[in-house]
C-alpha cells in the first residue's frame, strides 16, 4: 500500500511539474470584445513579456514570417497607404530567402522581431540551444541588413516554459505572445467572404496585440478593410516599442 502511495504521488508531481514547465500559449475565446486574462498572466509578465497592452483604444499589429508566400509585399503597400507600422517576426528562412522584403520592412519604419533561425519549439530544446537559435537570427540579420534586430522574440508556436522566459528577460530579450489570433498559416487555403475581416472585428479589444501570418491570402486581402475600421472605431495602432 505505501508503495502505490508513494507512486501515485510521484505521478501527481510530475504531471504538476510538467505542466507548470510547458505551456502552449493560447487566450481561448473572446467575447463582447472582452481583454483575455490568462492563468499564466503573472508568469509572462514579471520576466518581460506581453500578450497585451494598456486597457486603451490602441492595437499592436504583428505578423509572423516563416516564409515567403507571395503576399508580404502587398501587406507592405497596405500597411504604407494607412500609415500603419508593424511588427514582423522573422525566421532564419525567411530572413535569407527574401532579404529584399525585410530590407524593405526595415526601411519603411516596422518593427522586426526575432522569431528564431530555425523555428525549434522552446520547450523542446535546452536555454542554451534557445538562445543560440536566437543570436544566430542577429547575427545573421546584421551582416544582411547591416543593423542590429529588435531584442522583441516571438516563441515558435507559443511554446514556452518558467525557464525559457526566464532565460529571456535575463538576457534583456522582451517575449511577445499575442491577445488575438485565428486560424490564418495554411498557405494553401483562402476563405474568403472577409474571413480575415470578420475572426478580427468580432474578437477585437483594447490593447489588442494582433497575431496575423503573412502567408495567408486572406490577411493580404482584407488587411485595407481591417485597418481602416479599426481606426473607425476609434483605436490606434502602436509601435511594440511604445507597449
Amino acid at each position: 500500500m505505501k508503495k502505490i502511495y508513494i507512486l501515485i504521488l510521484a505521478c501527481f508531481i510530475f504531471l504538476f511539474t510538467k505542466d507548470s514547465y510547458a505551456t502552449g500559449f493560447g487566450v481561448g475565446k473572446i467575447n463582447n470584445h472582452e481583454r483575455p486574462i490568462l492563468p499564466y498572466k503573472d508568469q509572462i509578465e514579471k520576466n518581460k513579456g506581453y500578450y497585451l497592452g494598456p486597457d486603451e483604444k490602441s492595437v499592436y499589429l504583428t505578423f509572423d514570417c516563416g516564409y515567403e508566400n507571395g503576399y508580404t509585399s502587398s501587406i507592405l503597400d497596405t500597411l504604407k497607404e494607412n500609415d500603419v507600422k508593424a511588427a514582423f517576426f522573422i525566421t532564419g528562412h525567411y530572413l535569407t530567402s527574401s532579404t529584399d522584403i525585410v530590407k524593405r520592412m526595415k526601411a519603411e519604419g516596422h518593427v522586426i522581431g526575432n522569431h528564431t533561425y530555425n523555428h525549434k519549439h522552446f520547450t523542446k530544446e535546452s536555454t542554451s540551444d534557445m538562445l543560440r537559435d536566437i543570436n544566430e537570427l542577429e547575427k545573421k540579420y546584421y551582416n544582411l541588413i547591416e543593423s542590429e534586430i529588435s531584442n522583441f522574440v516571438r516563441p515558435p508556436a507559443g511554446e514556452f516554459s518558467e525557464e525559457s522566459l526566464k532565460c529571456l528577460s535575463n538576457n534583456d530579450y522582451k517575449t511577445i505572445f499575442w491577445s488575438l489570433a485565428y486560424v490564418d498559416w495554411y498557405k494553401d487555403k483562402y476563405y474568403g467572404n472577409n474571413y480575415a475581416y470578420n475572426e478580427v472585428m468580432k474578437k477585437i479589444h483594447n490593447g489588442a496585440i494582433i497575431l496575423m501570418h503573412s502567408v495567408s491570402k486572406d490577411n493580404m486581402m482584407d488587411l485595407d478593410k481591417i485597418i481602416k475600421k479599426i481606426k473607425s472605431e476609434g483605436y490606434s495602432f502602436k509601435s511594440l516599442y511604445e507597449l
